[in-house]
């Protein structure tokens, strides 16, 4: 692997995104990969991110070498090639399967772009296309608009947390993907994380005051002890999520998806439960109060919670 961070700049893949994060935005790795490869690298710290991933199966070592050795080159090339080109150079597509795609545009009655071919075959996600139409075939002025409306990577907050950095209130992490990770007793006061896939994902311990969380997938996570007062839940997926002893005084959980969660000994107290869904949740020894609101055909009461 040739990803040593001592090689000349220009072999870099990018002056501000290593491997890892390029990777990751492309669709390539999962959230859940990056944590394992950054936690091998605790224990091999001589170990390249990419020489780690190649290793474990995850990418191909050419896969690996073509953003490390040609990705900055190729997105600063004012010529642009067709999206197979780069597929082939990166080894995400084999010789084989592009001749399969090619048989079949040339025998379609119907025009069908490659990439769509690809996709809908399974060899390329829809995202790893768009990230490599974003970066080197859209030009110019698109181009900068695409990079404009990234967000925070999985990469970038998960190694800032393997050096024990815990604090990251006020980020912007819409729609980030961070399914099964773990990030206990982590600060996200005041973040945006509107759309986030948090599935399975161990936040114990952590505080989300402030933060918005509408819509986000929260399924099966570990949320034990966790401050999410006057946090934005409205809409949220929190279904079989584990949530025993937690904050969520005047939080807005109007509409949120609660299905057998566990509320045990949480705080309700001002919160908005308006169009939730509740059935199969304990919430036995949860506390709320009058300012607490619920659907009126809800009994509090019956279900365990206790008036303070």
């Amino acid at each position: 692997m040739k990803d040593d961070s001592n090689h000349n700049s220009s072999l870099k893949p990018s002056a501000h995104k290593p491997l890892g994060e390029l990777l990751s935005e492309a669709g390539l790795i999962s959230a859940q990969q990056i944590e394992v490869a950054l936690r091998d690298q605790i224990t091999n710290p001589e170990m390249r991110i990419g020489e780690v991933l190649a290793l474990r199966g995850w990418v191909k070592q050419e896969t690996a070498d073509f953003f490390v050795e040609q990705w900055s080159s190729l997105s600063n090339q004012e010529t642009k090639q067709p999206l197979v080109y780069y597929f082939r150079q990166a080894a995400l597509l084999d010789e084989n399967q592009i001749e399969i795609i090619l048989d079949e545009q040339k025998h379609s009655s119907q025009k069908i772009r490659f990439h769509r071919l690809a996709v809908q075959k399974g060899w390329i996600k829809q995202q790893t296309v768009e990230f490599f139409l974003g970066n080197l075939v859209t030009s110019g002025k698109a181009k900068k608009s695409w990079r404009k409306s990234s967000f925070a990577t999985p990469y970038e907050l998960l190694k800032n947390y393997t050096k024990g950095e815990t604090d990251f209130q006020r980020s912007e992490l819409r729609k980030i993907q961070l399914n099964h990770v773990t990030l206990k007793g982590v600060n996200l006061n005041s973040s945006n994380l509107a759309e986030a896939e948090l599935r399975q994902a161990n936040l114990n311990n952590s505080t989300f005051r402030q933060a918005d969380l509408s819509h986000a997938n929260l399924e099966k996570a570990l949320l034990k002890n966790v401050d999410f007062e006057s946090a934005c839940l409205n809409q949220a997926n929190l279904t079989d999520a584990h949530l025993e002893g937690s904050n969520f005084k005047e939080a807005d959980l109007a509409g949120a998806d609660l299905r057998d969660a566990y509320f045990v000994n949480v705080s309700l107290q001002g919160a908005d439960l308006r169009n939730a869904k509740l059935q199969g949740a304990n919430f036995q020894g949860a506390s709320y109060s009058s300012k607490t609101y619920f659907d009126p055909d809800f009994d509090p009461l019956k279900a365990g919670m206790e008036l303070v």
